[in-house]
């Protein structure tokens, strides 16, 4: 197999591995190529506390993400690659439709990992409330998924309980604080 070429600047793609993830990345540029769901595992590996939110880029691309034609190629297929916005962010990443890799330039895993961590810090626990609901319906839709369906629901649960906490800090003294018998 020959070696793959970064869409940025022509560098030479070299497997690393970002976050327990095998991904390549540009010897020249620092830029990152993603196969289909690498990015996924990666922001999931950098935070657990991230799992749940799942943007899949290509099962939304039609509706949710700002496309605009790339002047970059993809690395792994040479096809046109798309710019998207990810998720309501203002983080624009380049998408290969035909293999779903996902091209971002050397400072924007970071940016999505503090963006995402940004979007969690800022949730109610009303909010959070809404979303164990939800996840608790995941578990019980995807029954062969138990398993990763689980670990998001604990993910929200840990969150919905830190923000409980700061919301409300003497409920949570109260019945810290009260007697089990």
């Amino acid at each position: 197999m020959s070696h793959m070429k970064c869409p940025k600047c022509d560098g030479k793609l070299q497997s690393k591995t970002l976050k327990k993830v095998k991904i390549e990345e540009c010897s020249k540029c620092g830029g990152m190529w993603f196969e289909r769901d690498e990015l996924k595992r990666a922001k999931d590996s950098a935070d657990e506390d991230l799992r749940w939110l799942d943007y899949d880029i290509f099962e939304s691309i039609e509706n949710k993400y700002l496309k605009k034609k790339s002047n970059r190629t993809c690395p792994r297929d040479n096809t046109n690659l798309e710019m998207l916005t990810y998720s309501d962010s203002k983080i624009n990443i380049d998408a290969c439709p035909t293999c779903q890799g996902i091209w971002l330039d050397s400072d924007e895993f970071e940016k999505i990992i503090n963006y995402l961590e940004d979007k969690i810090a800022s949730g109610t626990s009303g909010e959070y409330a809404k979303e164990l609901a939800r996840q608790f319906s995941d578990m019980l839709k995807e029954p062969t998924n138990l398993a990763s369906e689980a670990k998001d629901f604990m993910a929200v649960l840990r969150l919905f309980e830190k923000r409980i906490e700061a919301e409300h800090p003497n409920l949570t003294y109260a019945l810290s604080n009260f007697p089990i018998r």
